[in-house]
């Protein structure tokens, strides 16, 4: 089915998914030299969509990836409708929009001759999938695998750099459904595609470094605010673990997500996430 989708590639139009992406010769997929976003869609509505697509423009620039005159908005909601009936076989109301930026490869094929080297781009969709199945709790392990830390690149800058997290994933113990990481110096970090929360003394902590600046937690600071619960972002260490209240994970694909840790607050964050995806002042109507 995915395949059967349509995308849309920079200089090439609206294609076949299948016809979108890179070769194998382009450095964006031999060296991870790419970045990208991925915004979701709620019932036809693209949630937060400024936020995502500042925050492909900024992973851009750190990278130095220039991209392309093009207007992605428009692109989107184009991408969007053909996808739909009666221009595909089926009917996608809740979704996935991905936005990918990467290095091409030079007519030498030099990995040192990187600015002869073409920029590629493709926007795409596919339908979404939750964080968690059928919305239980997600079962929680603190891996002591450490994550890239910043100091080599910002992770605050979304990259495809998740090595380290996919042999967390696999390592994890049995029963358990992911992993959250560490950094070096025993902070904790993020899991694979998701931030956490930590609710201590009626007060909510993210980390703050060693990890992809997310937005649905970002939305989480905006529902803190509004109703004036407080919300830090800040160097957590891993005692924490032990000592939290709730625990609770924020993803695009999951939005905010219990776990084994979670209780009356990741439940009042869940319903008011809900409340801001189905609001006109978040949301964008494809």
């Amino acid at each position: 089915m995915i395949n059967d989708l349509i995308g849309y590639r920079y200089n090439k139009g609206f294609l076949p998914l299948s016809q979108c992406g890179p070769t194998i010769l382009d450095f964006g997929f031999i060296h991870s030299d790419a970045t990208y976003d991925v915004c979701p869609v709620y019932n036809g509505k693209a949630f937060a969509l400024q936020y995502h697509l500042n925050r492909f423009i900024s992973s851009a620039e750190y990278y130095k990836l220039e991209l392309p005159d093009i207007n992605p908005i428009e692109i989107i909601k184009e991408l969007y409708k053909r996808n739909q009936p009666p221009h595909s076989g089926y009917e996608i109301k809740d979704a996935f929009i991905w936005m990918i930026i990467w290095r091409g490869h030079p007519p030498s094929g030099n990995p040192r001759d990187i600015e002869n080297a073409p920029i590629e781009m493709c926007f795409y969709m596919k339908p979404s999938y939750p964080l968690s199945i059928d919305g239980r709790v997600m079962n929680v392990h603190l891996s002591d695998h450490l994550r890239v830390s910043d100091e080599y690149y910002r992770q605050e800058y979304k990259n495809f750099g998740w090595i380290e997290m996919t042999k967390a994933q696999l390592d994890r113990p049995e029963g358990t459904d992911t992993v959250l990481l560490q950094s070096y110096d025993e902070n904790i970090t993020e899991g694979p595609g998701f931030n956490v929360g930590f609710v201590y003394d009626d007060t909510i902590f993210t980390p703050l470094k060693h990890c992809l600046e997310g937005v649905t937690m970002r939305m989480v600071g905006h529902i803190c605010e509004d109703h004036k619960y407080r919300f830090i972002s800040c160097r957590i260490k891993n005692d924490i673990w032990d000592i939290a209240d709730e625990i609770f994970l924020t993803s695009s694909s999951g939005g905010v997500t219990a776990t084994q840790r979670s209780g009356k607050i990741t439940k009042w964050l869940q319903k008011e996430y809900l409340e801001r995806t189905k609001s006109d002042e978040w949301t964008t109507e494809l």
